[in-house]
């Protein structure tokens, strides 16, 4: 019987059930704890950066019930339904394009179900790993191409980088530029800045997705390892920080998780929601 009262759960993907950029799936072990909470009656989400698309493209085979928090926060499905949506302001959206021409990056224009990326020339860092088989990737082959962009709602942005300088310059323009007052700024990673709407972040989706179930925050576990999960860690009652998570993240949360090479969150899983062992000591 579960001796914590938990009602939702929230996971992480990057980093917290999925080992990227190493890997691509969760394992099989994760895969079958996530549908033994799901058998228990709890409803089990995630929290993700990603669209909804690309998420389920690769999380739909697993058996996760929802909700699901998308985008950073700016897209929230309950039910199969959109719960909400915060479209990015088509000048902040241009302004990301000209500022990733500038800095030689890689940038995603995430929508609900579609998401279009493009690489700068003369940039060689990192992208994030494409997979699943759903047709929600949109690459843009030229510059000419980024009309399809303007095109379309845009809830999210992902801008990349291959050096610390050019992720500083990215962080000094969009938090003391001209949309300062009017956007969020988070990273997954150190190399990849995150662009939602101002107050619209994983914490915020939590508060409504927490609120349409009824759930009161002690009844609410999110895990994660991000820069970009430190709002839901705050939020939910319940948090637990990957061992590899991000200072931010270590702060945010009230306990640690194991790494997730070690497959932490099926351990929390198994642990605390499962078998019900008392919570561990706060960490902070």
């Amino acid at each position: 019987m579960n001796g914590n009262p938990i009602r939702l759960v929230m996971l992480d993907i990057d980093g917290t059930i999925v080992d990227s950029p190493r890997h691509s799936a969760v394992t099989p072990e994760l895969a079958q704890t996530i549908r033994d909470v799901a058998a228990r009656g709890i409803a089990i989400g995630i929290a993700t950066g990603r669209n909804y698309g690309h998420m389920m493209s690769q999380m739909r085979p697993i058996g996760f019930t929802g909700p699901f928090i998308c985008n950073g926060g700016a897209y929230l499905v309950k039910d199969g339904a959109c719960l909400f949506e915060s479209l990015l302001p088509r000048e902040v959206v241009d302004a990301a394009w000209e500022r990733v021409l500038r800095e030689r990056g890689y940038i995603e224009f995430s929508g609900r179900d579609v998401m279009y990326t493009f690489i700068a020339p003369g940039y060689a860092g990192p992208t994030f790993p494409k997979v699943g088989t759903d047709d929600y990737l949109r690459i843009l082959r030229s510059k000419e191409e980024y009309s399809a962009v303007r095109a379309a709602p845009i809830s999210k942005i992902t801008i990349v980088v291959d050096s610390r300088k050019k992720a500083a310059s990215l962080s000094r323009y969009w938090t003391r530029g001209p949309f300062a007052a009017a956007v969020t700024l988070t990273r997954s990673f150190w190399f990849a800045l995150e662009i939602t709407n101002r107050g619209v972040t994983k914490g915020s989706g939590l508060s409504l997705v927490a609120e349409s179930l009824g759930c009161k925050p002690e009844e609410v576990m999110a895990v994660g390892d991000g820069d970009n999960d430190a709002e839901i860690l705050r939020a939910a009652g319940v948090s637990f920080a990957m061992g590899n998570a991000s200072p931010a993240a270590i702060a945010a949360a009230k306990y640690r998780a194991p790494f997730v090479q070690e497959d932490g969150a099926r351990i929390v899983l198994q642990r605390y929601v499962l078998d019900g062992a008392p919570l561990p000591a706060l960490s902070r």
